[in-house]
Parts: structure tokens; sequence; C-alpha cells
């Protein structure tokens, strides 16, 4: 009995009477450049030139995602999250934009800041590298059937939990050669479930949101390469 009590006390301080949302700047801001800029970096940036080749080969470096741990569970990306990037692989050779598309091994990485991941797709041939962030946020709450869950086998039967999730993802393609930037991307994917409060699964709702998010990323990409290479 105590066990199923411990039970139920956790599960009331970890489910929200209402919905919080999701708080999309502070998101943003875990996935994006938040170094300090001067004026000697400006000056540098404005004198970088594109140079890439037509067509050129690009890498792709999928950093390690992070998750809101207020309301968030960790997770890794995976090889289907991958593959589902590279399928505009093809389309894009066809038009002649791109030679190659390839993922950026773990292997050749001497650190993860964005000289060494520059670095690491110069060994692999590539002319620039498209480095992928993400970053996750799960809003777990009670909708009304909620309201049961003083009592004890409540939580095991009565669907009155929901877990919300969004996945922001942050594109940005680099120069291999001189950090110039041609271009940066985001896209977001949500999902949602709602089951009895013992019974969620953050892992799934986490997810689904991100398969929405890449498939998002990938068509904005392909279109922002596509403009790329009619210019």
């Amino acid at each position: 009995m105590n066990k199923y009590i411990g039970l139920l006390l956790l599960v009331m301080m970890t489910a929200c009477v209402s919905s919080r949302g999701f708080d999309r700047g502070s998101l943003r801001s875990q996935i994006a450049d938040q170094k300090v800029v001067t004026e000697e970096d400006i000056k540098k940036v404005l004198e970088l030139k594109p140079q890439l080749p037509a067509p050129f080969k690009l890498a792709v470096y999928f950093a390690s995602p992070k998750s809101d741990w207020h309301y968030g569970s960790s997770w890794n990306w995976t090889g289907d999250d991958k593959d589902a990037l590279i399928q505009m692989k093809s389309e894009l050779v066809k038009k002649n934009i791109i030679s190659d598309l390839f993922v950026l091994p773990n292997s050749i990485l001497e650190g993860t800041d964005n000289k060494a991941v520059r670095l690491a797709a110069a060994r692999a041939g590539a002319d620039a590298v498209l480095i992928v962030n993400g970053v996750s946020s799960i809003d777990r709450y009670n909708n009304v059937l909620g309201g049961t869950y003083f009592l004890i086998v409540t939580p095991f039967f009565v669907p009155g939990t929901v877990a919300d999730c969004l996945v922001m993802i942050n594109a940005a393609m680099w120069d291999v050669r001189n950090q110039y930037l041609y271009l940066s991307a985001e896209a977001e994917g949500t999902s949602s479930q709602t089951r009895p409060a013992f019974f969620i699964e953050e892992g799934h709702v986490i997810n689904s949101a991100r398969s929405n998010a890449i498939a998002e990323l990938r068509k904005e990409l392909s279109s922002r390469l596509d403009a790329m290479g009619s210019k």
C-alpha cells in the first residue's frame, strides 16, 4: 500500500493541473549560437565570400540534442532521423546542386565546436557542412479526469494525464574553408498523448514530435538549397 501511495504522490507532483505551454524563446536560445560578438568578429564576417563549387559536396553533423529538463526527457538522434534528412539527396543531385550528401561520422571528430566540425568535414572531402541542433520540451498536465487521481487505483486506468511535446530543430550550413554561413533553417514538430498517469510514454511522444520536425526541416532545406542552386 505504501508503494502505491508513493506512486500516487509522484503523479500529483510531476503533473500540473493545467497546461503550461512552451517557451519557444527559451528553447530557441538553447540551439542558437550565443557567443559574445565583437566589432572585429563582424568585420571578419563581412570580409568572407561564398566559394562553393557547383555542384558541391555536403556533410551533415548532428549535434547532441538538448532537453528542457523541467518538462522533458533526454533523447538522441536515431538512424531513422538521419536517413529521413538524407532523403533530399537524390533530388538535389538530379538538379546538379550537390554531388554528394552524407552524415559526418563521429569517429573523425576531434571536438564539437564549429571549427572542429568544419575540420572533420574537410577531412571527409566536403565543401560545406550542415550542423543540426535540436531541443525538446514536454508539457505534462492533468485533464478533467485527473481529478479522480486522489483515488489510489485511478492513475492506472483513467486517461487523466496529457503529455504534449515540442521539438525544435535548427540547421546552419557553413563553408568548411572560411566559415561563410550560406543558410540557416528552423523547423518544429509536435505530438501529444493522453493516457493514465502511470502509462504515459514520454519517449514515444518525443519520437513522434522529432519525426515531424525532421520532415519539416527536410522540406525547408530542400527549398532553400534549390533556391541557392537557381541563382
